[in-house]
């Protein structure tokens, strides 16, 4: 039997990186036992809404990560930048989504893995995750480790 090879993955494909990673985290929500459900149409500001164990529901923003710091650190997005012209706006503007979701569920393709980090933890344009024990200088405090927020 002969299988119909994919096309070969190519760079720069605006949204192409958003649905594969869109569709990892909502594959990895489901395995985790959530309920999700997608919104219709385009434009909104969360891609996915889950139902959890209790009946409430929570609006998730997916986000791609990318590595920073050798390695160290996975770094993704909290703001997006709503262009001029779009929607009728005269100047582009850097959006948070802090009235917008709950969470952002962030896929490292770095590390394989799915992290829930809730929107008030996050910072205001980026916000990083550390994947290492120690910092170069030592510092302790107020560092997010990734695998605090591991689905």
């Amino acid at each position: 039997m002969e299988f119909f090879r994919p096309r070969p993955k190519e760079k720069g494909i605006k949204g192409a990186q958003g649905a594969e990673t869109e569709a990892i985290i909502e594959a990895e929500l489901i395995r985790a036992g959530y309920t999700v459900l997608k919104p219709n149409g385009y434009m909104h500001r969360y891609d996915l809404v889950i139902e959890d164990a209790d009946g409430n529901f929570w609006k998730i923003q997916c986000k791609t990560a990318w590595s920073v710091a050798d390695g160290a650190c996975i770094e993704f997005a909290t703001a997006s930048l709503q262009q001029a012209g779009q929607r009728g706006r005269k100047i582009s503007v850097r959006k948070t989504y802090t009235d917008d979701v709950h969470y952002f569920a962030v896929y490292s393709p770095h590390t394989r893995k799915v992290y829930l980090v809730p929107v008030e933890e996050a910072g205001k344009s980026f916000s990083r995750l550390r994947l290492t024990p120690t910092t170069k200088n030592g510092q302790q405090k107020r560092i997010k480790y990734a695998s605090d927020y591991e689905l």
